[in-house]
């Protein structure tokens, strides 16, 4: 069985046939798409319409329909007239049809509540006149109709059902005065025209007097062009106090109105009384002459102008706070002759080094503005101490952190760090036992302590009497520990050799 809902797009089709030996079958269809065929005898639509009694939605949009309905076949009225159709939604785009031929369409379709004929090449109605009903929805986009009042008066005036009209994309430059036009449908609630050549707001407060109009789409048009996306909205809304949707956005809250009129008068502040607008007189009345709105720029500056510190130097300069923590060292390298990757740079906040003290920049991607400089900071360049080894000591290996002392003194105050291999601690004699005692068969464990039998100065005369060989602090492995009895002083008098211990 065939669904009821088929789309055959693109599928070339130029005739259908006969249907009576299947009618039985898609009695049931309810929407049929043909998009993009080579159907071009109305006969064929005839057809279609009359064969699928349940149709409602028929879309034959880019087909070849650009023929007058009739075409000297008076059988196809015919059949049109005898049939009882039940279309609602009707789709003709992209085929070139002319007036008459939709006229005579709607004509037939008594049901038909949506019609859809863009991308027609239709100018201005001029005698046509279209009356129907049930017709609710009409679109237009896309044809080269100029003449508004033409669409007004021959189209939307003899549709007294018409809530949707859509003429976006059409070169209309005007739009109808109310008073001109005899009986404007009352239904007529939502309107597109974007994309047209409306030029001025007075053509768009026209629309004010569209006494149903409560949905309008308006984008596109060469007056809108200097405002922004905020602005336009605003305008638009304290313009037309009849429409409640704007450009298929939220619908307008009170409140967003009420901002939007009290934005419109201070716009025209400063304007003269004689170029203003008629509605900014209705908007004073409502909301009093409002005082203009302090312009508060919270941009941050580009430039700022603080002192930078190296030692008992001082520099003041204008730094770009757009610059990263990278340039901005880089820059300092000139002023000091220190290079970047040897620089210490702290950052102090003439408010918040009171609470938290200064900030240290390690981060060279970071920008100077995201620390919020301002004028009046300063900085700080330290630079970082050098790595020097000491020679002609004990400890020739070792490494001195720190900077030099001022008078070239490094054996009173410099702190020596040892190796980690060094510990201040002897190391534990005793040898690892295995737990079962026991070896292997033909094969015996060379003990440490055996020589050859013989017996020498590390030999202990018994596994009690060992004598633990442990590493000298300072001095040879093989000498036992002098810490031993006086730690502390033995300890001080290598550290500190120009101390004397009484």
């Amino acid at each position: 069985m065939l669904p009821p809902l088929m789309t055959l797009n693109d599928y070339n089709i130029e005739c259908f046939g006969d249907f009576s030996d299947f009618s039985s079958k898609i009695r049931h269809i309810r929407e049929l798409d043909l998009t993009d065929n080579l159907l071009s005898d109305w006969s064929e639509v005839v057809d279609i319409l009359t064969s699928f009694k349940s149709l409602t939605f028929l879309n034959l949009s880019n087909n070849l329909l650009n023929e007058p309905l009739d075409n000297a076949k008076s059988q196809v009225e015919e059949k049109l007239d005898n049939a009882n159709l039940a279309m609602e939604k009707l789709v003709l785009n992209g085929n070139n049809v002319n007036w008459s031929t939709v006229v005579d369409l709607v004509k037939k379709t008594p049901k038909l509540q949506e019609l859809h004929l863009s991308t027609n090449n239709l100018e201005d109605p001029g005698d046509a006149s279209l009356e129907h009903e049930n017709l609710r929805y009409l679109y237009l986009s896309c044809n080269p109709i100029n003449d508004f009042s033409s669409v007004s008066m021959n189209l939307i005036s003899n549709c007294k059902s018409l809530e949707f009209l859509s003429l976006a994309e059409c070169p209309v430059d005007r739009l109808p005065e109310v008073d001109d036009l005899p009986s404007l449908p009352t239904q007529l609630r939502s309107l597109n025209v974007s994309t047209t050549k409306i030029k001025s707001w007075d053509e768009v407060e026209k629309l004010r007097k569209f006494r149903g109009l409560n949905e309008l789409r308006i984008q596109g048009c060469p007056f809108l062009d200097e405002y922004t996306a905020h602005e336009k909205r605003m305008m638009l809304i304290a313009r037309l106090p009849n429409v409640k949707a704007m450009n298929g956005g939220s619908p307008i809250t009170t409140v967003e109105r009420e901002d939007a009129e009290r934005a419109f008068i201070r716009h025209f502040l400063d304007t003269p009384e004689d170029k203003r607008p008629a509605r900014f007189n209705e908007l004073i009345a409502v909301h009093g002459l409002l005082d203009p709105l302090v312009n508060i720029d919270l941009t941050p500056e580009e430039s700022v102008k603080v002192s930078i510190y190296h030692g008992d130097e001082c520099r003041e300069e204008s730094i770009s706070v757009r610059q990263s923590v990278k340039q901005f060292k880089q820059k300092l390298q000139e002023y000091f002759n220190i290079a970047p990757i040897n620089m210490r740079l702290w950052y102090y906040d003439q408010e918040m080094t009171k609470i938290a003290g200064p900030e240290e920049m390690k981060f060279a991607n970071k920008e100077l503005y995201t620390y919020n400089v301002i004028n009046g900071d300063y900085f700080v360049v330290d630079e970082k101490a050098q790595l020097r080894v000491l020679t002609g000591s004990p400890r020739a290996n070792s490494m001195v952190f720190g900077s030099l002392s001022p008078t070239g003194n490094t054996s009173g105050n410099t702190r020596i760090r040892r190796k980690s291999s060094e510990s201040s601690f002897p190391q534990n004699p005793r040898t690892r036992r295995k737990s079962s005692g026991r070896t292997s068969p033909g094969r015996t464990s060379p003990s440490p302590f055996q020589s050859g039998g013989k017996s020498g100065p590390f030999t202990p005369s018994s596994p009690s009497a060992k004598t633990p060989v442990v590493r000298n602090l300072f001095g040879n492995s093989n000498v036992r520990n002098p810490v031993d009895q006086h730690y502390g002083e033995f300890f001080h008098s290598k550290v500190f050799p120009d101390a004397n211990i009484s």
